[in-house]
């Protein structure tokens, strides 16, 4: 035995007739159903439990709701909320699946922490809006799941009055962060947006005005070192011009901008390249006319690590923007109506899309406000269907909504009385761009706010397993 261990050759022998029998107990053992090559089947997990964290309402003398719906249906499962704090106060009373939940936030000093479970979390979408009790007035945040990465494109320039970054821990273990940002001149920091502590079941406020020196763009990136948290980033510009600026998708050399509001003013699309090398891209724009044709959108170049922006020849016309570039990039477009009162911000999002992504759900429209979704079918036509849903689960009257390609669709959503959410799910087989569009009327004012429609699984797919000596050992 000693002559056989101490070659070298022998040993591997041994190795692989080990691995060997490992692998054949394995394929004698796996589970029926299984197929040669791939996944168990079914491929795919019901979703069970979800976590989305809402930002506390910024300014005063205003009504702002929390609302939260889950498209998957079913019965059993529970849905609570609570201020994320250690010893946490319920927020409104316990909501259950198939019904509109909602609780008033107006007075929430600390984030407020969703929690879901069973059918209650199945097809999941939890939104705060807030709306002005003397004058128009209209903000909406998608309250986010606790993640290790956060991209946002922000507005910037010398009437920029603030922007906080609001990030809240709802584990039982602190989480540490990082702040990332990139302006006209390249990457800025402080020590404020290093190593920043976010303790467990509390928050942290991170001031980023001082770091965007009046440059018109600035894309930020959150990054945990340790931990998970949930990031909000909201922009004032004064008065009306208030409102949260939406997550965008992470560096890809592609992407798509829906929900581009109508009515006049300045739209301008914000890219920054993360990256060392510079950028060269092209923007496509889609209306309800087809694709705009523009000098302008042919050629805009960025410098490496750094932001630029581009004016948006839209008019007073809602529109959806493509940009390809040869590196990856982060985008998102900038909003603001004439005069400069009000300010909205679209940002990149992935379509809806067939088999389990084509629902998306807008939770309730608060009192005094209305809605619009903006839609754009760029790989051929489809069709939405969107379906207004009760208080109690009870669904009204479903409208078709037939999008031609590439095109952007504007559809005006009804406004049922009561409390009301609306479900909205994609037809066929070409994926779908998508964002509501609340406003607020006052006196003969008005103020919008833009979120992209993301998809609400009540399934996701499992991790492929491969047969293979690879997929054994690990």
């Amino acid at each position: 035995m000693r002559l056989i261990v101490e070659s070298r050759f022998a040993l591997l022998v041994l190795v692989l007739i080990a691995l060997t029998a490992l692998f054949g107990v394995a394929l004698a053992t796996r589970t029926v159903g299984a197929r040669p090559g791939g996944a168990e089947s079914p491929e795919t997990a019901p979703v069970e439990s979800a976590v989305r964290i809402c930002p506390p309402p910024q300014g005063d003398d205003r009504a702002s709701q929390a609302a939260a719906f889950a498209a998957g249906g079913g019965d059993g499962g529970e849905l609570s909320a609570a201020e994320n704090g250690e010893d946490a106060s319920a927020v409104g009373e316990p909501g259950e699946a198939g019904r509109l939940w909602t609780a008033d936030t107006s007075g929430a000093e600390q984030h407020t922490v969703v929690s879901a479970g069973g059918a209650a979390a199945a097809g999941l979408e939890v939104a705060q809006s807030t709306v002005g009790e003397d004058g128009a007035y209209a903000t909406e945040v998608r309250c986010a799941e606790p993640g290790i990465s956060t991209w946002f494109a922000a507005p910037g320039g010398t009437e920029l009055e603030d922007l906080r970054l609001l990030l809240a821990n709802p584990d039982e273990e602190a989480a540490t962060a990082n702040v990332d940002v990139y302006i006209a001149d390249g990457p800025v920091f402080s020590e404020e947006t290093r190593g920043i502590p976010v303790e467990a079941h509390a928050g942290s406020e991170v001031e980023l005005t001082d770091l965007i020196q009046g440059s018109r763009t600035a894309v930020v990136h959150v990054r945990t070192n340790s931990g998970r948290v949930a990031a909000s980033l909201f922009a004032d510009h004064g008065g009306s011009g208030q409102d949260w600026v939406p997550p965008t998708a992470p560096p890809s050399d592609t992407h798509v901008v829906p929900a581009i509001p109508p009515g006049g003013g300045d739209k301008r699309l914000l890219i920054a390249a993360p990256g060392d090398s510079p950028v060269t891209a092209g923007v496509r724009l889609y209306t309800g006319d087809g694709r705009v044709e523009h000098d302008s959108l042919d050629e805009l170049s960025v410098p490496p690590a750094a932001g630029n922006f581009l004016s948006l020849p839209l008019d007073d016309t809602a529109g959806t923007a493509v940009v390809e570039a040869d590196v990856p990039v982060v985008v998102g477009v900038d909003t603001v109506r004439d005069g400069g009162d009000d300010t909205a911000y679209s940002a990149a999002a992935e379509p809806l899309r067939n088999p389990l992504e084509s629902t998306a759900v807008v939770p309730a429209n608060p009192e005094g406000t209305s809605s619009q979704l903006v839609f754009a079918a760029l790989d051929g036509a489809a069709t939405a269907v969107v379906t207004p849903v009760e208080e109690d689960g009870t669904t009204g009257e479903p409208t078709r909504v037939e999008i031609a390609a590439d095109r952007t669709t504007v559809e005006d959503l009804p406004e049922p009385d009561g409390a009301h959410a609306f479900t909205v799910r994609i037809k066929g087989d070409a994926p779908v761009y998508a964002g509501r569009v609340l406003t607020h009327e006052d006196g003969g004012d008005s103020a919008a706010s833009v979120q992209p429609l993301l998809a609400a699984p009540t399934e996701v797919p499992l991790p492929q397993v491969e047969d293979s000596l690879t997929a054994i050992v690990e």
